[in-house]
Parts: structure tokens; C-alpha cells; sequence
């Protein structure tokens, strides 16, 4: 686990955008990111068809999903509008 980042309990699936989209605490800031469904299969390794699955897929793979966004601070690879999307 990631001490720098700290991924609150707000996660949600959105089918439009097809993502998860939470909050994370980083150094203190508050920041929001997302998870594409393409990074969540690739990181479980199985397509993902139902849209109820999404959330169970994301907390299997928290961790890792942590590692990505250390790796996206440390390059500052920020969206526009300030989040962060793996």
C-alpha cells in the first residue's frame, strides 16, 4: 500500500464514460482519477461484460491501480482539468 496516496471509499462506475472514478488524498490535495475498463482488464486479465462486475474488478486490483498513480504523479501526467486517468 501507497502512503503517499490515499484512494477514499467513493468509487463509482461510470458507464458513459466507462470507467471507475474515485477521489484520492495525495499529500494532502485532494485529486480526482479514474480507471478505464480497458486498465481494469488488462490488470485482471479477463474482459469485463457486466457493468455490475466493475466495482468487484476495481477493488481486486486496488493496489495496483495505486502503483499506476504514483507512476502518473511522479511524471505530473495530469489531465487538463487536473485528474488523473489510468
Amino acid at each position: 500500500m501507497n502512503q503517499a496516496i490515499i484512494i477514499s471509499d467513493d468509487q463509482r462506475w461510470q458507464a458513459v464514460n466507462q470507467c471507475v472514478e474515485f477521489s484520492a488524498q495525495v499529500m494532502g490535495a485532494r485529486v480526482q482519477c479514474a480507471v478505464r475498463k480497458s486498465t481494469l482488464e488488462h490488470l485482471v486479465g479477463l474482459p469485463l461484460t457486466n457493468d455490475d462486475k466493475m466495482l468487484e474488478a476495481y477493488h481486486s486490483v486496488q493496489f495496483d491501480i495505486e502503483e499506476l498513480l504514483e507512476q502518473k504523479l511522479q511524471q505530473e501526467d495530469f489531465e487538463p482539468n487536473g485528474e488523473i486517468i489510468v
